[in-house]
């Protein structure tokens, strides 16, 4: 694309008469173009240009990377990386649990005042509200557990509860000692523990408890209708890990596009890029992963949309690909790639059109098989890196446009205005050439009948490709215009374009003509340079 510059042309009042005059022209590009008759009021400048690769291809460190190969070459990287949502964001909760039972010693007196009675023995499980999950095993970053001891009896009670489930950070069963002690009515006593770093171990989605009570006699009376309760209530709790067996859990990961911005100024054309893609996978699950890669798709300038599929062999877009997971726990991610390329997929006839983006929307699943142990971490999250390069060794039949701010506002009685045009092409590659005029809203100026005007009339004007003299260096021989490339606006014409606010130059690149050569290595050396001068044909009126 053509750098946007800015040509102000200006004429004053001075002498009477017609004028064909050029201004500011540098000796090296328009020595064979004379002035006819300078002033001092005239106001001419110069347009010079250069078009280079880099300018010829937008690339950035957000989008995507120009990057010049040893051989002074160039390629294309694009990078974008995504990430699943956090855990918490979706997986099902670990719902709040209660739990209440009571107990009798079964024992019938008007009085009692024994001591030392061997203690009565109780053991039971909790059945776990798992929200549908299968969970072997759970540990805890968060949670408390509310264990409540209510007595009926007239008598001390002591009550030891142990679950041999619940390990503590120290790797011991929790164990806990509750008194209940007879004053003026029943006892009470509760104990709440901060579950973090906890392992909860549930067999059959249940956790065992055993509780062993004591009584001390007061003297009261006993019946075998007197009661302890026996309350357990967790809540809040959130996991560091959990083991289980986890189907059909979907991973969130939001469709996005990678824009390919490169050919941003191409509106029209076909390109073979021999282009190479890799998706980089890292999972911290370890569990299997049911993943979706059947969404993903290019989109191209023509406005046309096509979907990557594999080619004879393969079957990684079908779902044949086995995505790499954590066989056992471990700080890193398992990881893996797989390369997308002309021997694996469609990608050549994807690319065939200008590129403008990579669409995707992959889908990811937790799907243990009835056998496996698997685990997730509070942590754990599915990352791919989608690499995309597009080397620059490329057939191009292309059309860039780019536009060159002017202003013709202060050319006044102007009979003829005439463009001369220069160019060196470093480039092996033919290109057609054509200007238009934009008014302020950036639309092509239309003549009365409702077409385009067209700086040169007929057909474009051509610009003659370099030739190669060395095909391992890429060095050419740049194809020179001899003598200007001229265009003639009379003064109909110029009244039509007078409010033009941009040149629009348009051109195309075609190197697929040419059986012999059309595929083109670009270098970083090589360009087309332009040079624009002016020749002005206006009355001048001495008595304003």
């Amino acid at each position: 694309m053509i750098k946007k510059s800015k040509i102000a042309l200006s004429i004053g009042a001075g002498l009477v008469g017609v004028l064909g005059m050029s201004g500011c022209l540098p000796d090296e590009d328009f020595s064979d173009v004379k002035v006819k008759a300078p002033s001092p009021q005239v106001s001419l400048p110069l347009f010079n240009t250069t078009l280079t690769i880099e300018d010829m291809l937008q690339a950035d460190e957000e989008t995507g990377t120009l990057r010049k190969n040893a051989d002074e070459s160039y390629s294309l990287f694009y990078q974008s990386s995504i990430q699943s949502d956090q855990v918490k964001d979706y997986f099902p909760q670990i719902p709040d649990q209660q739990f209440s039972e009571s107990y009798s010693l079964g024992l019938d007196a008007e009085r009692f005042s024994l001591t030392g009675t061997p203690p009565a023995t109780f053991e039971g499980s909790i059945p776990f509200d798992l929200n549908g999950l299968t969970i072997y095993s759970i540990e805890s970053s968060q949670g408390s557990l509310m264990i409540t001891m209510q007595s009926d009896y007239q008598h001390d009670l002591d009550v030891e509860v142990s679950f041999p489930n619940i390990i503590s950070p120290a790797g011991e069963s929790l164990t806990l000692n509750f008194i209940l002690r007879y004053w003026n009515g029943p006892g009470t006593s509760e104990q709440e523990i901060d579950l973090s770093d906890y392992e909860i171990n549930l067999e059959h989605g249940e956790v065992g408890y055993r509780l062993q009570a004591s009584i001390v006699g007061s003297g009261q009376p006993i019946n075998s209708s007197d009661e302890f309760t026996f309350d357990f209530a967790l809540n809040g709790i959130e996991f560091n890990y959990l083991s289980g067996s986890f189907t059909d859990i979907q991973v969130p990961v939001g469709a996005d596009t990678l824009e390919i911005p490169a050919l941003s100024g191409v509106v029209d054309g076909t390109i073979a890029t021999n282009p190479g893609m890799s998706l980089s996978f890292s999972n911290s699950y370890g569990v299997p992963i049911s993943a979706d890669f059947s969404r993903l798709y290019i989109r191209r300038v023509d406005g046309t949309v096509v979907r990557l599929q594999d080619a004879d062999g393969y079957d990684f877009f079908s779902g044949g690909y086995v995505f790499p997971f954590l066989e056992e726990r471990s700080s890193e991610p398992a990881t893996a790639t797989y390369n997308i390329n002309e021997e694996t997929s469609n990608i050549d006839d994807a690319f065939a059109n200008i590129p403008t983006g990579v669409a995707f929307g992959f889908g990811f699943g937790l799907n243990s098989n009835q056998t496996d142990t698997s685990f997730i971490s509070g942590e754990s999250q599915i990352g791919v890196d989608l690499n995309l390069e597009l080397p620059l060794e490329a057939g191009f039949d292309i059309t860039l446009e780019d536009s060159i701010e002017v202003s013709f506002s202060e050319l006044e009685d102007v009979d003829q205005l005439k463009l001369l045009l220069k160019t060196e092409n470093d480039f092996p590659i033919d290109a057609d050439l054509q200007v238009f005029f934009l008014d302020t809203e950036g639309n092509i100026i239309e003549n009365s009948e409702g077409e385009q005007i067209p700086l040169f009339e007929g057909e474009d004007k051509f610009l003659q490709a370099a030739e190669i003299v060395n095909s391992a260096t890429g060095e050419t021989m740049p194809a020179n215009t001899d003598l200007p490339i001229s265009a003639t606006i009379n003064r109909e014409k110029f009244e039509s374009i007078r409010d033009a606010s941009h040149l629009l130059v348009r051109a195309r690149f075609n190197s697929v003509s040419d059986e012999s050569n059309n595929r083109v290595k670009l270098y970083s050396f090589y360009s087309i340079r332009f040079s624009l001068a002016t020749q002005i044909k206006a009355s001048i009126d001495s008595s304003n």
